[in-house]
């Protein structure tokens, strides 16, 4: 991964591309990943989000 000023993003990534360079979206490659870490099944109601919430605050 590096660093390009966004002034030379456009000019630095024509340049790599040329030289054979794959760009990739690094959005795009962390949605990818959480995406394939939920699993199917039942999907928790809103009040089971909120009950689990307040008992782990309890806790600490």
């Amino acid at each position: 991964m590096i660093q390009v000023p966004e002034k030379k993003s456009k000019l630095i990534k024509s340049l790599l591309k040329e030289l054979g360079v794959i760009i990739e979206n690094d959005s795009f490659k962390l949605a990818t990943e959480l995406n394939a870490m939920i699993k199917r099944g039942k999907k928790p109601t809103m009040d089971e989000i909120v009950e689990e919430v307040r008992a782990v605050r309890a806790k600490h």
